[in-house]
């Protein structure tokens, strides 16, 4: 019979908050947590504990099946003292527009977020900078990052994400 597993709480590191959408975008609306534009761009899950760290992707459909044996991601999880089946993999289905925070939270309680490639969460697209932790909206945690398929044979940019989920997570 497997041991029982204890539950990891990851507590957030001080992070400052992301900065407001910048005006030189006339006609583009920052949405806010419980209204957003974008609040039907499909997305689709793998994994069951909607309190913890939710990891974003825009990956093929089969791409995301293969995801919870990717081996980088399982070290940075394992560096976190996580498993897979401590956080939820959301794949983003869109093309080009992002998920809708008000939409992954009538799914998800979840305040950590870790994206994998550009312009993943609405409420991040203009007020964050890759591998920069940010507070939006005084309790969800963001952290950006290039797509896991670059990240795996880039050094510099792995050495970059680990001093930011460093900072993200006080680790």
């Amino acid at each position: 019979m497997p041991a029982k597993r204890a539950a990891v709480t990851l507590t957030l590191g001080p992070l400052p908050a992301a900065p407001a959408a910048p005006p030189s975008q006339p006609g583009r609306v920052q949405p806010t947590p419980t209204q957003s534009p974008v609040a039907g761009v499909p997305f689709s899950t793998l994994g069951s504990n909607a309190g913890g760290l939710v990891v974003l992707v825009r990956v093929s459909p089969d791409q995301f099946r293969k995801l919870p044996r990717n081996v980088f991601l399982n070290n940075l999880l394992k560096a976190l003292r996580l498993i897979m089946e401590d956080v939820v993999l959301v794949n983003v289905e869109h093309e080009k527009f992002p998920v809708a925070l008000c939409s992954l939270r009538q799914h998800l309680a979840a305040r950590q977020f870790l994206a994998f490639g550009k312009n993943l969460l609405d409420v991040a697209v203009y007020t964050t900078q890759p591998y920069e932790p940010v507070l939006l909206y005084g309790d969800t945690a963001f952290l950006g990052a290039s797509e896991i398929e670059i990240l795996e044979y880039d050094d510099g940019r792995k050495k970059k994400l680990w001093q930011a989920v460093q900072r993200m997570f006080g680790v």
